[in-house]
């Protein structure tokens, strides 16, 4: 018996009310770990008191964008939220792009000078509406440094009593490395938060999955022992790949569910995934170090070999 492949099917072969796994960022599915809590209340807090440089940094897949969906339901209607999902740009591209997004059309062959003159303006036209600007850079670890450089010069715009552009950059791990440059010295001094999203642990990756299940309607549904320890280890914990891993698990074992998904379900459904593992990354998890068993016995057996 074929898997079922029509979505309505697959959801009626477990009972489900809707895809738990969905490789959409669904703030309905936002899972409360704690450093996702962590970081969205920290985050909260500062664009809440107008700080001008916010990053959050993380590897690809834990969860930034879920986050900032979560983040963007929550702020006040005062904040008009820009995200820029394509960094690299120049300044003056940069300049045109957030004015894009806000709903002003620039003339392209503007100067530099007049654009930001333009740009000024629009924002103290809307800080007399008492709306500020949440500008989002997303993969922002790819941002030319003089575009960086520019942003930090564009937050200096503000009224006595408030700043009226926050900037929050968002990207991963090297987008640290980047803010480490000297000559971005003045801007890593400005930053008033960075947080740092990191893969769940095995605990916090069963607790992942039960929740989604659960938000699906079937909080009950089972993992073997071993198909936990499966999916942890094919997935080290990231959230899209669990997404990804378990969503496939489900379809797959549709034909053969009998009240619980074993490792044989989590195997099978790797092996059908584009960069599939296969038995050998089941070794992997048996005998974590075996490349390095392997040599260390090679290296005895030489050594052996040769004194006798």
């Amino acid at each position: 018996m074929k898997p079922k492949t029509n979505e309505s099917q697959y959801l009626h072969c477990y009972g489900l009310t809707s895809a738990p796994f969905r490789l959409s960022p669904d703030p309905e599915f936002f899972f409360p770990s704690k450093p996702h809590i962590a970081a969205r209340e920290v985050l909260r807090y500062a664009i809440t008191n107008d700080e001008g440089f916010m990053v959050l940094a993380g590897p690809a897949g834990t969860g930034k964008t879920l986050l900032l969906r979560v983040l963007l339901q929550e702020i006040g209607k005062g904040k008009i939220s820009v995200v820029l999902t394509n960094p690299v740009l120049s300044p003056a591209g940069l300049l045109h792009q957030i004015l894009l997004e806000l709903g002003f059309k620039i003339d392209a062959a503007i100067g530099e000078a007049n654009l930001l003159a333009a740009f000024q303006k629009v924002l103290l036209t809307l800080a007399a509406k008492e709306k500020d600007i949440l500008v989002i850079v997303d993969e922002a670890q790819n941002i030319p440094l003089e575009t960086l450089e520019y942003l930090r010069m564009l937050s200096n715009i503000e009224t006595n009593q408030r700043k009226l552009l926050q900037i929050l950059l968002t990207g991963q791990p090297e987008l640290g490395e980047l803010l480490q440059d000297p000559r971005l010295a003045q801007l890593s001094q400005r930053i008033a938060v960075y947080e740092n999203l990191r893969p769940f642990s095995a605990g916090e990756s069963m607790e992942y999955v039960n929740y989604r299940l659960a938000k699906a309607g079937r909080g009950d549904l089972v993992l073997t022992f071993f198909a936990r320890k499966t999916l942890y280890r094919l997935t080290g914990g990231v959230p899209r790949l669990i997404n990804r891993l378990m969503d496939r698990t489900l379809l797959v074992a549709c034909s053969d569910y009998k009240g619980r998904l074993t490792r044989k379900h989590i195997l099978g459904a790797s092996r059908t995934l584009p960069g599939a593992a296969t038995s050998g990354s089941f070794f992997r998890w048996l005998f974590p170090g075996g490349g390095l068993l392997l040599a260390a016995l090679a290296v005895l057996f030489l050594k052996f070999y040769s004194t006798n």
